[in-house]
């Protein structure tokens, strides 16, 4: 249940440390006198501190090229019980997570409006604390979204907009980035449970020739769990920061993508290492086209988004961002850097979606409660290798006293100036999203990714049973 007075325990925080550090900045409004607090006017001085901030955004150029946190996965992928999830989860999270930028934030009214049912609660202290903390470390705005069965608490701090001071709500719109994988995996488990592709299809058995540089065939299995050894092409395109902000309008076609990837030398032989490859998703994408003659955003909306009802969530076609999105913004040597319009093609089927954070908390509720895939499809979606990750999901260890932790299940999101992560118990009732704006370029240098493992940490403990 929802508390406001638990805990994590020294050791606990310092196993939620090691699995979560994400890089997702909370945003929370602590609980505090009148006028400062959820449901109140923004304080005083909210304005002026936006403006401070402002005063840093540049245009700047940044030359050092982006250490890429990518993830050299020992051969022979297996699968592994919680004990030896949660005793490597460190290594698989610190990994792939991320964010950063300073902004004193100003605590605002909840924009969106909670699920049906729900009843709306305070915030628990530890978490408006540790979310304080991630904005000191450097956010310029967080959403936080918090499920326990039918209780929501949702806390928003920080700037949407600098450049008209306007504060961060709940319900804006955000990048989230690879979460998408994990409705682009919906999708095609369905086709799997429907007899249309099974995880032991190859990509040349649906698309001929598309993945000609393979030293062996690639299964479906294989695209899902990032263990084809296809390279990436986001380091190719955007090896630095500077490649990155400038490219921000170039459009591509999917197997242009592909045909940037490969020719990188293949990674490993499919299916013995792990290596994370947005590439794989867009191999996905082009196969469920294949199969169903639909595009993969219809795909998603009539398999995951409507069923669902996230109805403020969309595959979008341009690169502009709605007018009440949460802006997005990297901290490039000081500065920050607004980086909200970015074309969608550049992170292809895996990686384009725009959503909130009670959109993708009413997703993975969905997911892990069973309302998309069969039990037995569920039960190998969630079949974690040793570094952590499933076909399409991300697992980490529980806050609720166990040892070793049980697991949580989600997917995590880093994107350009946009990050984000979402968390769940496995019947789905105890769910936490959170969204943040203002990271570095560099996920495994940021400073905000101690922090925020204490906020994720922080809100599954508040719902422990």
């Amino acid at each position: 249940m929802m508390t406001t007075s638990s805990s994590p325990s020294p050791t606990l925080a310092r196993g939620m440390r090691s699995m979560f550090p994400v890089n997702v900045a909370s945003q929370a409004s602590r609980r505090s006198p009148p006028g400062s607090g959820v449901g109140d006017p923004p304080r005083e001085g909210c304005r002026a501190d936006a403006a401070s901030v402002a005063s840093t955004v540049t245009t700047h150029r940044h030359t050092k090229a982006q250490e890429t946190a990518t993830m050299n996965g020992s051969a022979h992928l297996r699968t592994q019980g919680a004990s030896a999830v949660a005793a490597r989860g460190a290594h698989v999270l610190t990994a792939l997570l991320a964010g950063g930028v300073l902004l004193s934030g100003c605590a605002v009214p909840a924009r969106d409006v909670p699920p049906t049912g729900a009843a709306v609660v305070e915030v628990p202290i530890e978490v408006a604390d540790a979310v304080a903390t991630v904005m000191e470390a450097g956010a310029v705005g967080v959403a936080v979204d918090i499920r326990d069965g039918d209780t929501t608490a949702s806390l928003a701090e920080g700037s949407a907009d600098l450049r008209d001071d306007r504060a961060a709500q709940v319900g804006d719109p955000v990048r989230i980035a690879s979460i998408s994988k994990t409705v682009l995996a919906v999708v095609v488990l369905q086709l799997v449970e429907e007899g249309e592709l099974s995880l032991d299809s190859t990509v040349q058995e649906v698309l001929p020739g598309l993945l000609d540089a393979a030293p062996a065939d690639v299964t479906v299995q294989q695209l899902l769990a990032h263990t084809s050894g296809l390279p990436d092409y986001i380091a190719a395109l955007a090896p630095d920061v500077d490649a990155a902000i400038d490219g921000r309008d170039a459009v591509y076609e999917p197997r242009e993508l592909l045909s940037v990837a490969q020719q990188q030398s293949w990674l490993a032989e499919p299916g013995t290492e792990f290596h994370y490859s947005n590439a794989g998703y867009t191999v996905l994408g082009l196969m469920v086209e294949g199969v169903t003659g639909s595009t993969v955003p219809d795909l998603m909306n009539e398999r995951v988004l409507e069923p669902v009802g996230m109805d403020a969530t969309q595959y979008p076609t341009g690169g502009a961002m709605p007018d009440d999105s949460m802006h997005g913004y990297l901290r490039i040597d000081g500065d920050l850097v607004d980086v909200t319009d970015y074309d969608p093609s550049f992170w292809s089927f895996g990686a384009s979606l725009v959503s909130t954070v009670g959109d993708v908390s009413a997703f993975n509720a969905a997911l892990q409660r069973g309302d998309l895939l069969q039990p037995t499809t569920l039960e190998q979606m969630r079949a974690i290798g040793i570094e952590g990750y499933g076909l399409g999901v991300l697992a980490g260890g529980d806050a609720c006293g166990a040892e070793p932790p049980e697991l949580v299940f989600g997917q995590r999101g880093n994107g350009f100036g946009y990050n984000a992560i979402t968390l769940a118990s496995p019947d789905g009732e105890r769910v936490v999203t959170v969204a943040y704006t203002g990271g570095s370029f560099d996920p495994a240098t940021d400073p905000i990714f101690p922090a925020v493992g204490e906020v994720v940490a922080a809100a599954l403990a508040s719902t422990c049973p």
